[in-house]
């Protein structure tokens, strides 16, 4: 008798995860499938869904999913390729409440990322390990000197802070010093707003630069996640 209770019960165990599996797959498809019927029209690409934390079921009676990632390794956002992945916590059933909180990241490549951003003065940004390079043209003595600098960046409020780290002179020579007028130059940080590619209410967190390409990341607390919503962006005013 005992042996027959718990093979029931192991057999009761199985189906209830076969179950959970196959009712998680399901409910991944239906919401990739929603998440790419409602991409702007500037963005095309094929996303994965997982939906993370306890057993699934369980999760869905009590409304509320723990953890849902998005990712894609082809998107294109106006023609720009990038990797993205976002992850949306304490997600409810009800698609109209706002999610308490969420992260993304974003990874492109320096081509990708001359597309859209550029530097007040610099033809091309180029992207190290680390560091961000930049070129630029100062005067001293009635001569114009190109110059090509590196620098570090960091997210401050809607804008990337550029801090130089680094220059020489890019080309040509000149007959008297002019170390000083090129570090005075580029001794200033340099502000670029970019909220205006952002959501309304997502804060960049991180940039990490590499050889050619820089990953970025962002948060956002108490956020809708509908299109109208994310089409809502932030501004340079």
């Amino acid at each position: 008798m005992i042996a027959i209770v718990v093979g029931a019960v192991v057999l009761l165990a199985v189906i209830l995860v076969v179950a959970d599996f196959g009712v998680r797959a399901y409910a991944e498809g239906r919401v990739r499938q929603a998440v790419i019927d409602n991409l702007p029209a500037s963005v095309t690409g094929d996303v994965d869904v997982s939906i993370g934390g306890g057993p699934f079921l369980l999760q869905y009676a009590t409304g509320t999913f723990s953890q849902v990632t998005l990712t894609s390794k082809n998107l294109q956002v106006n023609g720009v390729p990038a990797e993205v992945q976002v992850v949306a916590h304490d997600v409810s059933t009800d698609t109209s409440k706002r999610v308490p909180r969420a992260s993304a990241s974003l990874t492109l490549d320096q081509a990708a990322l001359n597309s859209f951003l550029s530097i007040p003065g610099s033809n091309e940004i180029t992207l190290g390990d680390g560091t961000v390079g930049y070129s630029g043209q100062f005067q001293v003595f009635g001569l114009t000197l190109g110059y090509d600098a590196t620098a570090t960046a960091a997210p401050q409020g809607p804008d990337v802070l550029l801090t130089p780290t680094g220059a020489q002179l890019s080309a040509g020579s000149a007959s008297f010093d002019v170390s000083g007028a090129l570090k005075a130059v580029v001794s200033k940080p340099i502000s670029i707003c970019v909220a205006q590619y952002l959501p309304a209410g997502v804060q960049i967190t991180s940039i990490a630069p590499t050889n050619g390409q820089v990953t970025v990341t962002a948060e956002a607390t108490n956020i809708t996640l509908s299109e109208d919503a994310l089409k809502t962006t932030g501004s340079c005013d």
